[in-house]
């Protein structure tokens, strides 16, 4: 009887491996079906991400240890392309940071990833498979370019820290005697210091050292986001009359908004247009399109050299666009033919004063 219990159990386990695995088979051939173009398609997902990577690789090169600064590849992806395509993001949060912040800033966060996995695991091991969810899934995407990410990646481990506390503290943590003194430590010749003391200062310089710096990045973020906001409210407006002050507004507000910049230069004179432009090229040097719109204005100028270079090096940084190099032979064209005539104009202004003496009888010299 034990055994024929016995074998009856084993056949029902086996009968439901069996068939939880033809369940998975089922799902990931149904999956499978979906995203198959995707993956093998002609303009497949894989075959873009990786053009994007081996680009931001050749790029990261040239700064591995410090990186480029804040939002490198969405200001040089043009530039940086071995093939024409459109792609503001990297589309993978490794890449992305390492093009930011060099080595140096990413072996930070993969510190800071390790440490939130050894609490997950010590504290609250069920919590380990979303945040595992999301640190791998950043590789291949850009998820970290969302703040929520960054708040969960914090909120897991302190989930886990928390609930490991709360098992801990009914059996673990011993009752201390209201009477009982912290152990007074050597603060110095002659004198002693607490050490309730001393862990209190330390606990409150760490939280205004951190208070400080999310107050500043506060600030920073409000800036952007309501540059931002004007700037799409200019975006919005009908006449250029109304645009003109939003635009003003927006770069009063984030100075390092290099569309903004780009947008208003177009309806302002010289020279305040080119100081414009000038002036926003200090925060994001390699951006094409304030590079191009300074090339533009260079063309309509009277100086073929400035001119040249700015085409040259609008071309550079915007590598695989036709329109602008049409633009861009169309208006060195234009000026040539605006010098030729002025050189003629300059060759025949003595030759119209030597009619004009002749016809008024005075003799010409020489």
């Amino acid at each position: 009887m034990c055994r024929r219990r016995t074998g009856t159990a084993g056949g029902w386990l086996a009968a439901r491996a069996a068939l939880a695995a033809a369940l998975w088979t089922a799902a990931g051939s149904a999956v499978l079906l979906q995203v198959s173009e995707r993956i093998t398609g002609p303009s497949s997902t894989v075959a873009a991400r990786g053009l994007f990577y081996r680009d931001a690789w050749k790029l990261a090169a040239e700064a591995p240890w410090l990186g480029r600064g804040g939002g490198t590849w969405r200001s040089t992806y043009l530039a940086a392309q071995s093939r024409p395509y459109v792609g503001s993001q990297v589309h993978s949060g490794y890449l992305d940071l390492l093009l930011n912040l060099g080595g140096a800033g990413l072996a930070v966060i993969l510190l800071f990833l390790l440490a939130a996995g050894w609490l997950v695991a010590a504290g609250a091991p069920r919590l380990l498979p979303p945040l595992l969810a999301l640190a791998l899934h950043s590789a291949v995407d850009f998820d970290w370019s969302y703040g929520l990410v960054w708040l969960l990646l914090f909120l897991l481990p302190a989930l886990a820290r928390a609930e490991k506390l709360h098992h801990a503290a009914p059996d673990n943590s011993p009752v201390r005697p209201i009477s009982a003194k912290s152990p007074p430590i050597t603060g110095g010749p002659g004198r002693l210091v607490p050490f309730a003391v001393q862990h209190r200062l330390l606990r409150v310089s760490v939280v205004t050292l951190l208070c400080g710096v999310t107050l500043a990045l506060s600030v920073l973020s409000f800036q952007m986001m309501k540059g931002e906001s004007l700037y799409k409210q200019a975006a919005g407006a009908s006449h250029s009359e109304e645009r003109i002050p939003l635009l003003r507004q927006s770069l009063q507000w984030n100075p390092r908004q290099p569309k903004a910049a780009a947008a208003l230069s177009r309806m302002l004179p010289e020279p305040e247009g080119s100081a414009l432009l000038r002036k926003a090229l200090g925060y994001t040097p390699e951006d094409a399109a304030l590079n191009w719109e300074l090339a533009k204005r260079a063309m309509r100028g009277n100086h073929p050299g400035t001119a040249l270079y700015r085409v040259r090096k609008g071309e550079a940084l915007d590598v695989f666009n036709v329109v602008k190099r049409v633009e861009a032979a169309e208006g060195m064209l234009d000026m040539s033919v605006r010098k030729l005539k002025a050189g003629d104009e300059l060759r025949g202004a003595p030759e119209r004063r030597c009619r004009i003496g002749a016809a008024a009888g005075v003799p010409s010299v020489g």
